[in-house]
């Protein structure tokens, strides 16, 4: 906002007339208050009441936010400004015509269907401009895109915008008209993706609709490559020289670029320094230039099956900015005074240089953990520390669960590919003591960063996780109950039941749901300017501070820390900056996420082709008016709809998430073991359906 629409928006806290805000705004003319209470009313800022009165939208019960539609006809608002009241339920005769993604204007309402809250959509404050994907079909003479959402309508394609696109094509189509009562929606075809029916094709769809570009600007790639592949001598000179220092990186097996290195050596004291040494990448991604431009736009790094569509091009990712061993490298280094209980004294942060001394693996580490004689022979130079290291991690991990820490990582499937890029393996990635050593000493940095920030007033953007929410919370201890454990939804800050629940789930097989269940009652973890805590990890304070390569926030994290420890001063336009990365990174993450997952379900699906047919043993992992989806021991997940459940016609309870015969009132919930046949599984849809295994007469 301009400084007449903030000044406006201020006085306007209770409702006032236009022609009384002239005293209040005398520099002012009548003609420019009024085009200031205009934009201010097109935003959905400020209403105006039938008595011409202004006042902000919260006022008249009214709010903005983002529209998300279902293929059920009603969906959700997404409010601007998040609190504890969570998402507005928006039923099917009050959307207003608005599409998914449109930032809407909704008024609330009292709710008749118990929903915590309820509105309707006054009106569409900013169209959507996302592209739809879409497979191009033909009815007559006439091309139309059938979009791969059913949230959306088709779409008529006059003839002139087709780009000679053929029937069976999947493509991208630019909304250009959203019909009305005569006339149907019409787009035009915008990029061609492939024959619909190949992975291929819907896997770059995927992409497309989550705004993932794999190629970088000419102007990006430029600026990359003329930052060479050695570090300049007359940089190192003034920086903190770390390379006599044993330092290693240690990461999977099939890690392109290595971002964080460890250090650990005894002080005199008896405590010891653990470093955690980050690559420099701000020394090299400049602010407003064409990297730093196309890295805040990407966001973050995307990775799929044998693919990384990386934030920054590959010669500095994989090149200068990664911390290979046996050369030099620029780091941020953060070096942390720690007992042997784990309990930090005091940090310091410089810029340094440093050499690598190995390029160590999990699964090597975690060998020698174990006491694998070759490799720690091989490795005798490291192994010592890398003993100390790990006792040391241990303590540290102890003091943060017992502060109430949620030990929240669930197992996570891992798509093994060939040289074809076809899936040949799935299993869950092992997390073995080396993985969580590493974990806790990330851990650490980030928090150390971010409470050196906070303390100073100092302008960054934070990782933050809010408390979750009450009415989600109730009903996760309804579905724990019958499994003995007592969650007082009023107490979300007494970790140490939500703990027991995952502790104990991880013994018994049929509460393997648990943890996923209490992870969705959750809120989900983003970013923000302002510092407001961590409740997964029970901090007051945390950032991502350690994956500046692949996440832009730690990039940030990077050059507001940089100015704090070199005395530079902060200005107004670096806390809007902050405030705009954190909504940015927000973003672009939630589409990286979604494009994972929703790709990572077509390789599933590729690989569980070949098992059409057969029998498996799975859990049911959901339940829903439509049917139960089931889970197999390699992490592929189907559905079996409740029409081919046998023998009964099923209710569905939405509150305790069970679906119940109407006469034999046999039940299937979420955790029970279930045998089921794979019926099929599409490559191109990623959708695997079961059936329930026929039972042997």
């Amino acid at each position: 906002m301009n400084e007449l629409d903030t000044r406006l928006y201020a006085l306007l806290e209770r409702p006032t007339r236009a022609e009384e805000l002239k005293k209040y705004l005398p520099s002012y003319s009548k003609q420019q208050i009024k085009e200031g209470l205009e934009r201010l009313t097109a935003q959905g800022k400020i209403l105006k009441n039938k008595k011409n009165r202004y006042a902000h939208a919260a006022h008249y019960d009214c709010l903005t936010g983002i529209f998300q539609a279902t293929d059920r006809g009603f969906g959700f608002v997404l409010p601007d400004v998040k609190d504890e009241n969570g998402d507005i339920f928006i039923p099917p005769y009050a959307t207003g015509k608005a599409w998914q993604g449109d930032k809407v204007l909704v008024h609330l309402v009292d709710s008749p269907r118990g929903h915590k809250r309820e509105g309707e959509i006054l009106r569409i404050v900013t169209l959507c401009q996302d592209e739809i994907t879409g497979t191009v079909q033909k009815r007559g003479k006439s091309v139309y895109v059938r979009p791969v959402s059913k949230k959306y309508p088709d779409l008529v394609i006059p003839k002139n915008r087709t780009l000679d696109a053929q029937p069976g094509d999947r493509v991208a189509v630019k909304v250009m008209f959203r019909g009305d009562n005569r006339l149907p929606a019409q787009g035009a075809i915008t990029q061609i993706f492939g024959k619909t029916g190949t992975m291929e094709a819907s896997i770059a769809s995927i992409l497309h609709e989550n705004g993932i570009v794999i190629p970088f600007p000419e102007e990006a790639l430029r600026q990359a490559q003329a930052c060479g592949d050695t570090v300049d001598a007359g940089e190192a000179a003034h920086r903190l020289d770390l390379r006599d220092t044993l330092i290693f990186t240690i990461d999977g097996d099939d890690a392109r670029d290595f971002d964080d290195a460890v250090s650990l050596n005894r002080l005199e004291n008896g405590h010891f320094e653990l470093g955690v040494h980050i690559a420099d990448v701000s020394h090299y991604v400049t602010p407003g230039s064409p990297l730093d431009d196309e890295a805040y736009r990407r966001g973050t790094s995307v990775y799929y099956p044998g693919h990384v569509v990386p934030m920054l091009p590959v010669a500095l990712s994989n090149g200068i900015c990664s911390l290979n061993p046996d050369v030099d490298r620029l780091a941020f280094s953060v070096l942390m005074e720690v007992d042997r209980d784990g309990r930090c004294h005091k940090t310091q942060f410089a810029k340094s240089v440093i050499r690598s001394r190995a390029r160590m693996t999990y699964r090597k580490m975690n060998q020698i953990f174990e006491g694998d004689t070759a490799l720690r022979t091989e490795y005798a130079f490291l192994a010592e520390t890398a003993d100390r290291m790990h006792t040391l991690s241990q303590a540290m991990r102890r003091r943060r669960m017992a502060r109430g820490a949620l030990d929240l990582e669930l197992p996570e499937a891992e798509i093994r590919t060939d040289e074809t890029g076809e899936p040949v393996e799935i299993s869950f990635r092992p997390r073995g003591d080396a993985e969580k050593m590493i974990e806790e000493f990330m851990l650490a940095a980030n928090e150390a960063v971010a409470t050196h920030m906070n303390r100073r007033h100092n302008p960054t953007v934070y990782r933050v996780h809010e408390s979750p929410d009450s009415e989600k919370l109730r009903a996760f201890a309804q579905f724990a109950r019958p499994f003995g454990y007592r969650v007082d939804a009023s107490k979300p800050n007494d970790t140490a039941q939500l703990q027991a629940v995952l502790d104990g789930a991880k013994g018994d097989p049929r509460q393997r749901a648990l943890p996923t269940l209490l992870l969705r009652s959750l809120a989900r973890a983003r970013y923000d300017a302002e510092c407001l805590g961590h409740y997964g990890l029970q901090a007051r304070e945390y950032l991502h501070f350690t994956s500046p390569i692949r996440r832009y926030p730690d990039l940030v994290a990077h050059r507001m820390l940089f100015k704090a420890i070199s005395g530079q001063h902060y200005t107004q336009a670096d806390a809007v900056f902050c405030e705009e990365a954190a909504a940015q990174s927000s973003t672009r993450e939630l589409a990286a996420d979604t494009a994972e997952r929703d790709i990572d379900k077509l390789y599933l699906a590729a690989y569980m082709e070949q098992f059409i047919g057969q029998d498996f043993d799975g859990e049911i992992s959901g339940v829903n008016s439509f049917g139960l989806f089931v889970t197999l021991s390699n992490a592929a997940e189907g559905l079996v709809r409740t029409e081919d459940l046998p023998g009964d016609d099923y209710e569905f309870d939405d509150q305790k998430l069970v679906l119940i015969g109407r006469r034999s009132r046999v039940r299937y919930t979420i955790g029970m073991p279930m045998r089921v046949r794979l019926a099929a599984a599409s490559r191109v849809t990623g959708r695997i359906d079961f059936v329930p295994t026929p039972k042997q007469e």
